[in-house]
Parts: C-alpha cells; sequence; structure tokens
C-alpha cells in the first residue's frame, strides 16, 4: 500500500529480481506485506496509537516496515483503515509472532475501539523505491488468468507515464490468503495528491487509450480505493 522506502528498496531487489513472471524460482526470497483491515470510527485515535507503537512491533517480529493507510474514497465499509508491514521474506512473515510479549503490551495500549475485519498476505512482485514516508494512492485490485502478461502491461503503462511526464511509483501485489486469493493489487502513488489526479486526467489521451490496449479482456476489476498512507517505521532508517 505505501511505497518501498529507498534504502528498503535495496535489500529487497535481488529477491525480487530473482522472480520470473512465472513466479517459479522458489528458492529465492519473495517479500511479502501483511495486511490487517481495521474498522474505526476513531480514525485519529488509532492512527496516534500506530505511530507510537507501530516501530516497537516491528522491531519485536522483524519487520522491515510498517505504516497504516485509510482509504479517501471507494472504502468497502466505511471506516475501514489499512494496518500493513513489510517482509523481507515469507520466512519472515511466518515466522511474525504476535504472542510476542513485547507485541502483547503494545496491543494493550490501544484503547480504541476497533473491529479486525480481515488480515491476510500479500507477495510483493513489484517493489518501487521512494523517499517519502507519505504518500496518496489509487490501488486497484483484479483478476487475471495470464499473470505475467498482465504484468508486463503494467510495466509498459509505467514507462508511458513517465514518458508523458508523470513521476509516478508503481507497486503489484498477489494475495496468497483470504477472500482475495490470487487477486492482483496494483498501486499508482505519488507525495503529491494532484500529481496522482494529474496522471489519472491523462486517460483521456490517445497515448493513454493506446497501452491501455494491451490489458483489455486480461484482467476484471475486482474493488478500487482512493487511499492516503503514512510509514511509521522503516528498518533501514534506524
Amino acid at each position: 500500500m505505501i511505497t518501498i522506502p529507498l534504502k528498503l528498496k535495496a535489500r529487497l531487489t535481488a529477491g525480487i529480481a530473482a522472480l520470473t513472471l512465472g513466479f517459479t524460482a522458489a528458492s529465492q526470497a519473495e517479500p511479502v506485506m501483511t495486511l490487517i483491515t481495521i474498522n474505526t470510527q476513531d480514525a485519529a485515535g488509532y492512527a496516534k496509537w500506530a505511530k507510537s507503537s507501530t516501530p516497537i512491533i516491528a522491531k519485536a517480529n522483524g519487520a522491515m516496515a510498517m505504516g497504516l493507510c485509510s482509504p479517501m474514497a471507494g472504502a468497502e465499509v466505511m471506516g475501514d483503515h489499512f494496518l500493513w508491514s513489510f517482509w523481507d521474506s515469507q520466512k519472515s512473515a511466518w515466522a511474525a509472532d504476535n504472542t510476542n510479549p513485547a507485541v502483547v503490551k503494545e496491543i494493550a495500549k490501544n484503547k480504541v475501539a476497533r473491529t479486525v475485519r480481515e488480515w491476510d498476505n500479500w507477495r510483493i512482485v513489484r517493489a518501487a523505491a521512494t523517499t517519502s514516508e507519505k504518500g496518496y494512492f489509487w490501488n486497484l485490485i483484479v483478476k487475471t488468468d495470464n499473470v505475467g502478461s498482465y504484468l508486463g502491461a503494467l510495466d509498459n503503462l509505467l514507462i508511458a507515464l513517465k514518458d508523458h511526464g508523470h513521476d509516478l511509483t508503481l507497486q503489484v501485489f498477489i494475495a496468497d490468503t483470504g477472500r482475495r486469493t490470487g487477486q492482483v493489487m496494483v498501486s499508482l502513488s505519488s507525495p503529491d495528491a494532484a500529481a496522482l489526479g494529474a496522471a489519472m486526467d491523462d486517460r483521456t489521451q490517445d497515448w493513454f487509450s493506446a497501452v491501455l490496449k494491451d490489458l483489455e479482456g486480461t484482467r476484471e476489476y475486482q474493488h478500487g480505493w482512493a487511499m492516503q498512507c503514512e510509514s511509521y517505521y522503516t528498518a533501514a532508517a534506524q
């Protein structure tokens, strides 16, 4: 959801570069995002807790980064927010222990009324570097029968966007668990909300339509969000 910080991305590059479009490099480390969907009517209170406690939780469990995303539009349920963690490998993600005393202690500090709606793992198949701790995101979840072709078309779209002056970042995730298992989440982002909006304006341009032709018939939209995200902890920055 939030873009991978620049220093963190350097530590993930080897694992991501080793993955083929068919995901056959099973022996390589595979970066992972854990995504917890929580619902609360006290967004400010939850964010305050997260900003204070997620660095401790992340360090205790060996996460590479941790933060929070909140929908600006497109929330499936009003009051939804997304607490995310990045891991450098499936091994690290699976080894995380939420009964760790340090983690339990920090969770106990959270007095905000909330409901955990979903808790899922997403493999990171496209990473993006940034020096920004905050950003604006357009996230789409799609179904596709040809992941390799779809990823190639997305790569071409990012090149076209940059060629036309839109300096956006692109991330792609595939769900390993939950109701979205096997579905693809595409995330376009910028530290500047207006810059992201300007790129979306250009969907009316001929060059954009030409690139999107490569995506015709390769995916089915499931859901979309406009979000604001913030990183509260990055291991490489410590």
